[in-house]
Parts: C-alpha cells; structure tokens; sequence
C-alpha cells in the first residue's frame, strides 16, 4: 500500500473516534491509487457506525463503468472475463475485496447510477447474461455501495429523483435518506472547479450548496483529486468543518489541518522515468507521431475538442499508414457500442486519439503523449496515463508534447519558460534537484485566474480566492438550490417550477438522448447500444446541420425498444434555428401526463440521420 493512502487510513482510524464526521482532502499524484483507496476507506467509515452506505461520486460517466465493473465487480466476483477485460493487479482486487467484505458488502450490494446503461460485450450470450445478472442500476441509491455520476448524485440531493424529473410526483425522500446515511466520496474533484471558468459556473455552484448541505448534515465526506490547486484546497477546507487535507510533498509535515506524506519509494519510482517535455507546432503533429511509432512507440494523442480528434485521428491514420486495429479513437458523440469496441481495442492499439473522455480515472498505459495545452490540470491527468506500467514503458522514457496553438493557455506557457535547464516531472506534485513539480503549474494557473478576476479592483489582494470563488457562484441558481432543500417539505409543483427556470439544468447543460438508425426501422431496436447523450448546445450544432430528424418516444425495455415520433424537429426549434427548450419539456411533461403512454414509456431521443454518422467514428464534424 502506498505510504500517503497508508498514512490517510491512519487518519480516517483517528478521526471516526471523535465526535464529528470525518472530512479529508485526500490529493495525490495521477496513478497513485486514490480510486482504490475508496473501497478501504469505505470500510472504516462503515465499520466505525458513521455511515450504513457509501456512495463513490464522478463527474464523467466512462468513469463510473470503469470503477465500477473492473474494480468493484471484478474483484468481488473473481469474473474471468473482467478479469481478462479489465487487466487489474490481482493484489488490489483482494485489498478491495476484503475491505468490502468486512463492510458486509458483497456483489449484491454494489450498484451504479448514471444516464446510461452499462453494456456486457460478450460473444457468448450464456457468457453474457451471467454478467449481465451481476450489474445493477440503482437510480434511488438503494444499494450499500454505490458508484454515481456528481449530477445524479446532485439531482437527488436537491430532491429532483433521476427517474422522476419530469413526473408530476417526486419520490425524493427516498433516494436522500439513503445519502444522509451514508459517507460521500467526490472523486476527480478538479473537474468541478475547472468546468466553465466563467464568472457564473453552475457545476461549481451545485457542487458548493452540496458541500454545505452534507456538511450540516453529518455526512463523513472526502474530496479526491490529483490537481486541486491551492485555492481549490481552501475553497473544501473553508466550506466544510473539521477538514484534514493529505497530501504528498517532498519532507513530512504536520500542521493543525494539512498533513504532508513522503513516499520516497514512490518518488524514486517516477524519477526512474526520463521525462522530456517539449513544444510542438500544430502542423507536425502527424509526422512526430509517425516518428514514434517507427521506434517502437505507443502514442496518446489527447484534444480539447471532438472536431480536432476526428481531424487527427485521419492526418495519423493517413501520414503513418495505420489499419484499423493500430489506431483508435474516442470521444463523446459516439454510440455506446461504438465506444465499447473502441475501450476493447486501446490496450493493443499503438495510437489513441480522445477527447477528455480518458482524461481521468481510466487505467491505460502509453510510451508518449501529444497533447493540446488549454487546460493545465488536464495536461497533468493526460501525463497520468504514460508509462503507467513501467515494465512496459521503453527505454522508461516519458515523451510529452504539447501542442503550440491556439489553444496554448499562457500558465503552461509561463510554466515552461520558468523551469528553465530542469525537466518536468509530471507525476510529483513538488520541486526536487533534478525535476520541476507540477504543483508550480497549478500555482500559476491560479494566479493567472485570479488576476483576471481582479481586474479593474485593485481593492481585493491576489491571495484572495475567497472573493474568486464567491464571484463564481452563479447566485440565482444558488437561491433556487436553497429553496429545493430548505422546506421540510417541497411541492412537486414548486419543484417543477425551479427545474422549468432553469431549462432543468441544475448542474451542467442538460443532456438529451440520440439515436443513430434509419427512419423506416421503428422495433427491436437496442438503444443502449445506438444510442447516446449529446448536450443541447451540441443538438442544436447537429440540427444547423440537417442531421436530426425529430423526436421520439421510447416504447418498452431499452434493449428492445419500439420508437414512435411524436415531434418534428421543427416543431420543436426557435426562429433562430435552436431547440426550444419550453416546446421540448413541455412534451415530455405531455407524455408523462398521457395515462395509456405514461407505462410504456422509457424514454425520448432524437433520431441521429445515418448520413451525419460514421460507424467507428461517430458523428462527422
């Protein structure tokens, strides 16, 4: 075990015998083993009578199906074909096995919620539907251990049930009881600070009336990352009481509420890597990978945007004469099964090209990494997925490249100069005589926000995030927020009234499902398979282009699903081209109310036009 999870164990042991709720910011490099931490944890804080459940929170669905099969499943079933699928140390799944185990949670006990349905790949159907019977969906949390996406988690939390948003009655005392009874863990939690830094983020505003509500509420709480920055640190510590924040740092150190861990064996490991960080320009991105691919090389190409996956993902395949199974892509606007066979091929594919759907939390393994600079944190995680293995990582040399263009974020740009003869670590948080640490580049992405947020208020300090933070919140969905939990009891017309105000989208855009067929085939269709979720701003995008055809009700199971449509697309779009928001709600709500569909329905998707969609590659940009 490694010493900063060893040392945060120790903790949480002293913390469940007083008489507050633990609360720990547990930071610690990529590949570190902070996602598998949670389950050891889990067993302390269930153990100790703080909790009856516990519910494992990330912000990105890819996520929770990875967690959640490979490493809770896997390892509480001994399944061969996770086994096989999922290529996870056999001493870490005992460690989890036996720490849920003594929890009294067994398979029957794990469950996860999300907007999709997590898919079984098996040729073999007996194969399959003995896995299939393993895997549970638990929208109401009713499960001892539960593995959830932050917005479900949120909309329950904010008395909005997931499977009950647009019903006119709203169970919501069920799925809260079960989170007022359990500990909370918020993985990835550096992309909630990151997500829209624009003054008014509605993620980082959920996330914040979250922390205060489940602060006041007795509920023990850890928020995990890699990359929190120092302001993000204080923004947890200065919400929440009696917080400890764990971290790794180059000497030992102890103060009231931080407590720095040295892991010079972790240290000397990642030092054994030859890092070498270099710019480069945008046009010899195909050649520079062709170049590492001739020497033995496998390659992460990571973009900030779809459209410039897609674009790479044909300048590599077409410059260094790649097949199918030597290059894989993957990103957001594809259908599950599309995904699935691309998740398949990546451990032996020589090049993955993906948006920040591996971003985090998915364990790969590659030799060097080409990467967009827009988001510092991002770079950070990306470096996470090279020489992971390093038995596997040649000449135990890191390659990194970051892309110089129009994406550049100028800290990345001010970080680079600063480092000046010394190269870059980029699994250490901190400085050694040898490397630079990536916590210099947090530090200066920071700096960089705050000073735009201080412009023209020369008032304010710049070591104020307080203020920084308190100009992020978007403050009318923070009163609607208020008023969802507030009341001892809400209506589900005043409920319906909030979600209506704000087009339902309490922590990011709302998502709308797709689905890839032909118009003519309206049965058996297997809609998690087809089908996908794509943010409204992205529908509109697919509508200006002539490829969605209306919208649909869903009859039926999913897997064999009848669709029906029931609108146009233009009955449903503005003037201006856009989906109307108020047309499209208020035609779920229509079939909600209708007492001869009600029952049959599960669901509505848009119709995807098979000319807007290429199999393996999804949607054309």
């Amino acid at each position: 075990m490694r010493a900063l999870i060893e040392r945060g164990l120790e903790v949480l042991e002293k913390e469940v015998r007083g008489d507050k709720p633990p609360k720990i910011v547990l930071e610690a490099p990529t590949a570190y083993g902070k996602s598998t931490a949670a389950p050891l944890i889990s067993r302390i804080l269930i153990e100790s009578g703080w909790c009856y459940n516990f519910i494992h929170s990330l912000p990105l669905r890819a996520i929770v199906e990875d967690l959640y099969l490979c490493l809770l499943i896997n390892s509480l079933t001994g399944d061969a074909g996770l086994r096989d699928r999922c290529k996870k140390k056999e001493a870490v799944l005992q460690e989890v096995k036996d720490a849920l185990m003594k929890a009294g949670i067994d398979a029957d006990s794990v469950a996860y919620q999300m907007g999709e349905t997590i898919l079984v790949d098996e040729k073999d159907e007996e194969r399959r539907k003995e896995i299939t019977s393993k895997i549970r969906k638990e929208p109401l949390f009713n499960a001892r251990y539960v593995v959830t996406t932050l917005d479900s988690l949120a909309y329950n939390i904010f008395r909005v049930p997931v499977t009950e948003i647009f019903d006119a009655r709203k169970h919501y005392a069920i799925p809260r009881a079960r989170i007022y009874t359990s500990a909370v863990y918020f993985d990835e939690a550096h992309m909630i600070y990151e997500e829209g830094e624009d003054e008014e983020s509605t993620m980082f505003t959920a996330f914040n009336e979250m922390l205060k509500i489940l602060n006041v509420a007795y509920v023990p709480l850890v928020v995990a990352s890699a990359t929190l920055s120092k302001s993000s640190e204080e923004h947890v510590c200065g919400t929440l009481s009696n917080c400890k924040i764990i971290k790794l740092g180059k000497e030992p150190r102890e103060n009231d509420n931080c407590i720095v861990v040295q892991d010079k064996e972790f240290e000397n490991c990642v030092k054994s890597i030859d890092w070498i960080t270099e710019f480069l320009e945008e046009e010899r991105l195909a050649e520079k990978v062709k170049e590492l691919l001739e020497s033995g090389l496998k390659v992460f190409i990571a973009r900030d945007t779809i459209g410039d996956a897609i674009r790479t993902y044909d300048e590599v395949r077409e410059t260094a004469s790649l097949k199918d199974d030597d290059i894989v892509l993957l990103h957001s606007l594809m259908t599950k099964e599309d995904r699935n066979e691309a998740l398949k091929k990546i451990r032996s594919a020589r090049v993955l090209v993906a948006t920040s759907v591996v971003e985090a939390g998915v364990d790969i393994s590659f030799d060097s990494l080409v990467t967009d600079g827009g988001r510092p944190p991002s770079i950070i995680q990306r470096t996470g997925r090279i020489c992971r293995e390093l038995d596997k990582c040649k000449d135990r040399r890191a390659r990194i490249y970051i892309l110089k263009n129009n994406h550049l974020n100028e800290s990345v740009k001010k970080f680079i100069e600063l480092k000046g003869n010394k190269r870059v670590c980029w699994r250490l948080p901190y400085e050694t005589n040898e490397y630079m640490g990536y916590e210099k580049l947090l530090s200066i992405h920071d700096f960089h926000k705050i000073s735009k947020e201080l412009e023209g208020r020369p008032e304010l300090s710049r070591g104020n995030f307080n203020e920084m933070f308190k100009r992020k919140i978007n403050k009318e969905l923070e009163r609607s927020l208020k008023a969802l939990v507030s009341p001892l009891l809400i209506s589900s017309g005043s409920i319906k009234g909030i979600l209506r105000k704000h087009n339902y989208e309490l922590v990011r855009t709302f998502l709308a499902e797709v689905f890839v067929s032909d118009p003519n085939v309206t049965s058996g269709l297997n809609l998690n398979k087809v089908g996908f979720v794509v943010s409204l701003s992205k529908l509109d995008m697919l509508a200006s282009k002539g490829c969605v055809n209306g919208l649909y009700v869903v009859l039926g199971e999913r897997g064999n699903a009848e669709v029906k449509k029931i609108r146009d697309l233009s009955e449903l779009t503005t003037r201006r081209g856009g989906i109307d928001l108020s047309k499209y709600f208020e035609t779920i709500e229509e079939l909600v109310r209708d007492r001869n569909m009600r029952y049959r329905v599960s669901g509505t998707a848009f119709l995807l036009s098979r000319k807007c969609y290429e199999d393996g590659r999804g949607v054309k940009l």
